[in-house]
């Protein structure tokens, strides 16, 4: 018995000893992972071929995408979870600049159908500001707190492998150095890049993407401990600048020179380069990462030669993970309570309501992410991001943290339309909102619509919910307007308007004339869902048609009047612009003393491919106790009847079907505005005055090119009508 004790003992101290010699002797190595957008998928297959080979990692330093790649790897993540990760983001919801349509309410559905460029400015008692960045960061940040969870250790060197995310203190104007925290927040802050995310509060500093200054961090690697330092560069290399380039591309030139600079400098520093070749991959194709991971592993075998002597045995490569172990995710068996934080302007009243489902229930990281998403709908707020706490009473439950919006609480949009036929007239108009949220606990909000040029409008409405859900709703709104139009050919003559257009109608402009409208009303309403809302209310409406150039004198149906309006509205589009799926529908009921209509306009999209859609629509408008040559309604133009000039068919009563379809043409590429679409539609249908007649319909299409022009729409394109003319259109500000 005594041999076999002294044997074991013996056993035990050769095995420490060849730990502990190996732990002692082994050179440490150091991963320093550079940004670079989607082209940083490289980093996968670099992690993965250096695991093939046996070579051990000791510390990891990461800088943008780098420190995303390398601090998931270093909580104790596999190759294989790091390419499921890439698979399972929605890398077109991370770079949104709003939230997801979906959880939008119906009012703010429609508000996104304005056209008002994406760039919003506050106003507060310290003057105007904007916004960080394009993109505000809400989507990312979830993303990366699903993948990451709730790590109870926030000492990045306890992590399996200890790792640094580098980023950018814009204050101190130096590198700043990320080593202990909220592991998530860390990583979006080393990639806050420049006008597409905002920078991210963190420690107390204000920090951007680390790559601004030192887009490869080898000098930190150096500084944790390692001995040997393997870089990784993955940077996009510089385009070529000459006498033909344009301003853009010389502006972009000179914030990649400084990026490609600190890169440079860093290279030299570093004891193996590894930089896989590319080619024309870029930093946005991030659904090509098997291209990416494949690049990866392909330029590892490249450096066999430099690597291979950093190879360990078996034994020694599996002692050195014996020490890795994924990190404790803190997740709570039943959530107990829910906090908020941060929130100044929104009420917790409003907050509770969203966020009482969860109370006592499992805690499903897709529920949370979800719900932290729909509670960022509220456009006073930019991110919303949680965390597992505890209380005093050792009960568990989610704190979430509202990011308000600091350039509020009043907030401005502007946008601008421009119509053109290049014949009869050219209609321009600049349009600004005005919104104001969050005005009392239950989240009334001020909205003032003003239009100057064609249009001269200002419309305000002040919407109050009843209710902490947002269900039931009160609204009081004015709106005052001036729309100069021109009147065409016959079609100017009362006695004539809306009867069976002729041959031979002239669409010669002859006249022009003020339509002046002033409105008012309040109206009761119920967010039936958050697809839907039905309204109704009292309302004062006034309508004189005022002739400016042509004495002719037109009577409208809507003057001095007092009734009823009842509305009702559906949007279930997947996007506001080009829909590729979902239903619109808007209509209406007016019971007024002197006039009485009814009103619809519906289309639904169905997507035929990723880039195609097929679209059919119907539009009517019906009206009772109206006097023959009474104006109501105004049709032509590229919207309905392309070929005849814009509100040239006036009428009473009106149907038109649509159907059409748009695509991308992939094949094209240009600079800054990517691939244009390709627009066709064809209408049939007529205007009548009192007797609708189903014979000599008017039936034509209309066809052209669509760009997107920071996030506006620009469209050229031609159309026709039989009856009408072959006319050429342009438009700004009008999507499909």
């Amino acid at each position: 018995m005594g041999k076999i004790t002294a044997f074991l003992i013996a056993v035990l101290i050769l095995t420490t000893f060849s730990v502990s010699a190996y732990n002692s002797n082994r050179p440490k190595i150091g991963l320093v992972l550079s940004g670079g957008g989607a082209r940083g998928l490289a980093h996968i297959g670099v992690l993965r071929a250096l695991e093939e080979k046996k070579i051990p990692i000791d510390y990891i330093a990461g800088t943008s995408i780098g420190s995303i790649v390398g601090g998931l790897y270093a909580t104790g993540m596999s190759t294989d979870d790091l390419e499921w990760v890439v698979k399972s983001i929605d890398w077109d919801r991370v770079f949104r600049p709003n939230t997801d349509r979906v959880n939008q309410n119906y009012s703010a559905k429609q508000a996104d159908k304005n056209y008002f460029v994406d760039l919003e400015f506050g106003l507060s008692k310290s003057g105007p500001s904007s916004g960080k960045g394009f993109a505000g960061g809400q989507q990312i940040m979830l993303e990366l707190q699903r993948i990451v969870g709730s790590i109870k250790t926030q000492d990045f060197d306890k992590f399996p492998i200890p790792f640094r995310a580098v980023a950018t203190d814009l204050n101190a104007a130096e590198p700043y150095v990320i080593d202990h925290g909220d592991l998530a927040m860390a990583m979006r802050a080393s990639m806050a890049i420049p006008l597409v995310f905002g920078p991210v509060e963190h420690h107390g500093r204000f920090l951007a993407d680390g790559g601004i200054l030192n887009n490869l961090p080898v000098d930190v690697a150096r500084q944790m401990g390692a001995d040997i330092v393997i870089a990784v560069n993955i940077s996009s290399p510089l385009n070529k600048i000459d006498e033909n380039s344009s301003i853009i591309s010389v502006s972009y030139q000179s914030v990649d020179v400084a990026l490609v600079q600190n890169t440079i400098q860093s290279l030299g520093l570093a004891d193996i380069v590894i930089a896989p070749i590319l080619k024309d991959l870029g930093a946005g194709d991030f659904d090509k990462y098997p291209e990416f991971i494949e690049a990866g592993i392909q330029s590892v075998k490249a450096k066999s030669l430099v690597l291979d002597h950093l190879s360990l045995n078996e034994n020694d490569y599996l002692t050195s993970l014996d020490s890795r172990r994924i990190l404790i995710q803190d997740i709570p068996k039943k959530i107990e309570f829910v906090h908020f934080t941060g929130n100044q302007r929104t009420s917790v009243e409003r907050l509770r309501h969203k966020t009482k489902i969860l109370l006592n229930k499992s805690f499903v990281v897709a529920e949370i992410q979800d719900l932290a998403d729909d509670l960022a709908v509220d456009n006073d707020i930019l991110t919303v991001t949680y965390k597992v706490v505890t209380n005093d009473k050792n009960k568990q439950g989610i704190e979430f943290h509202i990011l308000e919006k600091n350039w509020g609480p009043d907030y401005l949009k502007f946008g601008l339309k421009v119509a053109d036929d290049f014949d009869s007239n050219t209609r321009i108009s600049l349009l600004a909102r005005h919104h104001r949220y969050n005005i009392n606990r239950k989240g009334g909000e001020w909205i003032n619509d003003f239009s100057v040029g064609a249009v001269l409008q200002w419309k305000s409405e002040l919407n109050q919910p009843l209710d902490f859900a947002d269900k039931y709703f009160l609204s009081a709104n004015i709106l005052m307007s001036k729309d100069s139009r021109r009147f065409f050919g016959n079609i100017f003559n009362p006695s004539l308007v809306g009867q069976n257009i002729p041959e031979e109608f002239d669409i010669k402009p002859t006249g022009e004339y003020d339509i002046k409208d002033f409105a008012f009303g309040i109206d009761a309403g119920v967010n039936l869902t958050e697809n839907s809302e039905l309204r109704a209310g009292i309302w004062f409406m006034d309508q004189n048609i005022v002739p400016v150039i042509n004495r002719s004198e037109f009577k409208t149906a809507i003057d001095r009047s007092t009734g009823v309006k009842i509305r009702y509205g559906l949007d279930t589009l997947n996007k506001p612009i080009y829909a590729r799926s979902g239903v619109d529908l808007t209509t209406e009921i007016g019971l007024f003393d002197n006039v009485q209509w009814f009103n619809f306009d519906i289309f639904q999209r169905f997507p035929i491919s990723e880039n195609t859609a097929f679209h059919i629509g119907f539009q009517g408008d019906f009206v009772n106790n109206a006097d023959d040559g009474e104006v109501l309604f105004a049709y032509g133009g590229l919207d309905n009847f392309a070929g005849y000039p814009q509100h040239s068919l006036l009428g009473l009563n009106a149907i038109v079907m649509e159907f059409g379809a748009f695509t991308d043409l992939e094949q094209i590429d240009l600079p800054i505005f990517g691939s244009p679409k390709l627009i066709i539609k064809g209408h049939y249908g007529n205007v009548w005055q009192h007797h609708i007649k189903f014979e000599d319909m008017l039936y034509g299409y209309s066809a052209g090119i669509s760009l997107d022009v920071v996030n506006t729409v620009l469209f050229l394109g031609t159309g026709y009508s039989n009856n009408g003319d072959f006319r050429f259109y342009l438009r700004l500000g009008t999507g499909f």
